[in-house]
């Protein structure tokens, strides 16, 4: 800036040329409004801050419940979240016991299953070892008993010499022996006191056969036994006639010492018997020999005459005989109709449906009796229908089943 060239005289001479300004007022007027000017100037000072608390007071009134709000929130949240926390292990408890719970049930379901079935399985093996307990209680001899074997039945008479039971034994056979050989070896060896039936064998004769004409020579010594009663000779008599149908003979011829004939002190001068056939007309009917045994004999019985049915051979099966030393094999319980076919050698058994079968001994042996009496009557198969069960014993129901072989199976020791 350039330096100013006014001097003070300069100065003065144009400060007196300026107008002049006067101020009318007296001192206390100009204090007065000055006083006047500071006390606003203060109002104004207090109002500003007075102002702002009051926007610091409002905002506080309206920030603190959301800020109180929102501290509760966030201590819901908090707290929720601590349930949560909380709540979290405990759900995960509850899940792992249910889990747990849900393992055990399923190991007590399997647990159960396995018992089910081991008990089921044990219920068979139950079932199984009982068919083949009543199998081992089935009197008769049977197909698959006989393999390699031969059969060999013998009649032996009752204690009170009233009827024959059939006894049957099973012997290995022997190429070079026949049948009547192994039948004849075989009559010591009978224990038929053992039995609870008479001491009848071995025959005090001696016996030959002659196969190809198929005729039994019997020859007695002079001082025989058999004509001491009617009794002894028909005995002997029933004893040959079954002995004829066991080894297929069709004619016995009698001598004593050699000579022609038997003299019988009832019946005269025999020379022979004729094979009296009978096949086919007899019943089958229990025998027990001791009061505590539950197997019985099954003893064939003729009832009939020759004309006779089936239906009239198990009519007849359902009453005792001889005294009531022959009970019924038949049990008023069991009913039933048959259908006959000769021609397939069949007969069809059909229960009524009152009618029910037992898996048990006594209708094993009923069966078997049934069978037998089929047997007599030429039948090779018998077919139950009907049966409320599906297995008594050996015997499957829902099959055919074939006629026995021989009657009452018996074991005889080995010397």
């Amino acid at each position: 800036m350039r330096k100013s060239e006014w001097n003070d005289e300069q100065l003065k001479e144009l400060l007196s040329q300026l107008p002049k300004v006067g101020d009318h007022r007296t001192p206390i007027e100009i204090y007065q409004n000055i006083a006047i000017k500071l006390n606003r100037r203060k109002q104004r000072m207090w109002i500003l801050p007075s102002a702002a608390a009051a926007a610091a007071v409002l905002l506080f009134f309206i920030l603190v419940p959301n800020l109180i709000n929102w501290q509760g929130i966030e201590e819901k949240a908090k707290n929720d979240a601590s349930e949560q926390s909380t709540s979290a292990p405990e759900l995960v408890m509850e899940k792992r016991a249910l889990v747990e719970k849900d393992n055990q049930n399923a190991e007590a379901r399997e647990n159960q299953i396995a018992m089910d079935t081991k008990e089921q399985e044990e219920g068979k093996a139950e079932i199984s070892i009982t068919s083949m307990d009543m199998a081992d209680q089935a009197t008769a001899v049977y197909d698959e008993d006989v393999v390699d074997k031969e059969v060999l039945t013998y009649g032996i008479p009752d204690p009170n010499v009233e009827f024959l039971v059939p006894v049957s034994i099973l012997i290995p056979k022997e190429g070079n022996k026949s049948k009547f050989e192994l039948f004849s070896e075989n009559m010591a060896r009978l224990t038929e006191e053992e039995w609870g039936l008479t001491d009848y064998f071995p025959l005090d004769a001696n016996l030959t056969f002659d196969e190809k004409s198929r005729i039994l020579s019997l020859d007695v010594p002079a001082d025989h036994s058999y004509s001491l009663s009617s009794t002894t000779e028909t005995l002997l008599q029933q004893v040959l006639n079954h002995t004829m149908e066991t080894l297929n003979v069709h004619r016995v011829n009698l001598t004593t010492e050699g000579k022609p004939g038997i003299d019988f002190s009832h019946f005269g001068h025999i020379d022979h018997f004729e094979n009296a056939d009978q096949q086919g007309r007899e019943a089958y009917y229990f025998y027990f020999p001791f009061q505590n045994v539950t197997k019985p004999f099954l003893v064939p019985l003729s009832i009939i005459d020759k004309k006779g049915s089936i239906k009239e051979a198990f009519s007849a099966m359902r009453t005792n005989q001889k005294g009531k030393k022959l009970l019924a094999s038949i049990p008023e319980s069991m009913q039933f109709v048959t259908e006959e076919k000769p021609g397939e050698s069949k007969l069809v058994i059909r229960f009524d449906k009152g009618s029910n079968l037992a898996n048990d001994d006594i209708t094993l042996h009923t069966i078997e009796a049934i069978l037998l009496t089929a047997k007599e009557f030429n039948y090779d198969v018998v077919k139950l229908e009907n049966a409320n069960i599906d297995k008594i014993g050996r015997f499957d129901l829902n099959q055919e089943i074939k006629v026995p072989v021989a009657a009452n199976k018996e074991t005889i020791t080995n010397e």
